[in-house]
């Protein structure tokens, strides 16, 4: 089979998440990464839990790229970075507006020598409107961008979700845009900038609680329910939790049958979310959470076991979908990492290869893409431009 993006390689100037994420992307679909880091590596390599020194989440995001180690801000390094520039389709960057520029490397500047070059900023406030020199992590983007707001229960300050929403899903809306911009290019030869701000793309994933600002008290958060639906929570079990969510006028009879309640229209459910929460706890605490499930699939109302990470990890369906995958590390030995999101009958998605070692492709690379010889990476190598093997 053949991958959509096989034909296409991508350089990554990126770090952190939303950057690095986005060219793992395009990886499953096919692509080709060539990853540039400092001859340090990039600062991520060292957060959090470790695998013999290295980051787990380097590993899942770094996952299919050719690494490549290169001092970019000395002259030598950056002539290799245009050489590079000039044999890509696509450069990811996610760099704080304003600091490719500094260092010489704008779309107008790498545009010159690439004008077909698809080049893609992810930031955090974009590069453009009076927040664009703001610093930004996920959580920042999610304090600004009014989810934080929306999270937790009323009595209770704001919480930030549980995951790198803004990253992740910035990272996420960066692919749709290259792939978009690769189809433009493939129609018409012209290149362009893409300018992704994750506090955009948070806003829209709050799109639901906008349509409630004209109304008395605004969108506001309350737990695990909706602002006019009911009912929908989470209802402990004599052994665990599940969460139930009604979204239509069947399911909502569904539930005032199993709950021997009196029916009522939709719209008027959320009126009765006291009612129906009260009647849900009642029910759900006589029974396991496997009867509980089971009496709510018969009966056709939407609900699901709350489960944790380790649960997920061992299911059945996480492995039967594929989303975890076991990879040999050449250090480490087999890795249990997130497989491809990108699943079709012609391209299940490809999880070729472990995250690269610091400039393990560095010679490779310049040597099959651009001819250097080895004189002059040995030369390269010697003079501290780059680094790896």
């Amino acid at each position: 089979m053949s991958a959509p993006l096989s034909s296409i390689r991508v350089l990554e100037l990126g770090a952190y998440t939303t950057g690095p994420l986005s060219a793992r992307y395009l990886s499953n679909l096919g692509a080709e990464i060539l990853k540039v880091e400092p001859l340090k590596g990039e600062s991520i390599r060292g957060f959090a839990y470790k695998i013999d020194g290295v980051s787990y989440i380097f590993h899942v995001h770094n996952l299919n790229k050719r690494g490549l180690a290169i001092d970019t801000m000395v002259e030598d390094g950056k002539a290799a970075l245009f050489d590079l520039v000039r044999n890509v389709d696509v450069l990811i960057e996610n760099f704080a507006f304003g600091r490719m520029e500094s260092w010489g490397l704008s779309y107008e500047e790498l545009s010159k020598v690439n004008p077909g070059l698809v080049y893609c900023s992810l930031s955090g406030f974009g590069h453009d409107g009076p927040y664009r020199d703001m610093r930004a992590f996920d959580t920042v983007i999610q304090g600004m961008a009014g989810v934080m707001s929306l999270t937790g229960a009323a009595d209770f300050p704001p919480t930030k979700i549980g995951v790198s929403s803004a990253d992740n899903v910035g990272a996420a809306t960066g692919t749709m845009a290259i792939v978009a911009a690769l189809h433009h290019k493939r129609r018409t030869g012209e290149g362009q900038h893409i300018n992704i701000s994750m506090h955009d793309v948070q806003g829209w994933m709050s799109s639901e609680a906008w349509a409630y600002l004209a109304t008395p008290d605004g969108p506001v958060r309350d737990g695990n329910h909706h602002a006019s639906l009911a009912p929908q929570n989470l209802y402990e079990t004599s052994d665990g939790m599940i969460v139930i969510e009604v979204e239509t006028q069947r399911q909502l009879d569904a539930t005032t049958a199993l709950l021997d309640l009196e029916t009522g229209r939709l719209e008027d459910a959320k009126s009765r979310e006291a009612e129906f929460d009260e009647a849900l706890l009642a029910w759900a605490a006589a029974r396991s959470t496997d009867a509980a499930l089971g009496e709510c699939q018969r009966h056709g109302i939407p609900a699901a076991k709350v489960q944790s990470m380790a649960e997920i990890a061992e299911s059945p369906h996480t492995w039967a979908r594929d989303m975890l995958v076991e990879l040999e590390h050449p250090v480490s030995g087999p890795l249990k990492l997130l497989g491809s999101p990108f699943k079709s009958n012609r391209a299940p998605g490809v999880v070729a290869r472990t995250a690269p070692d610091i400039g393990q492709d560095t010679r490779t690379v310049l040597s099959e893409l651009l001819g250097y010889n080895e004189e002059k990476l040995d030369a390269l190598s010697k003079n501290g431009v780059i680094g790896g093997t």
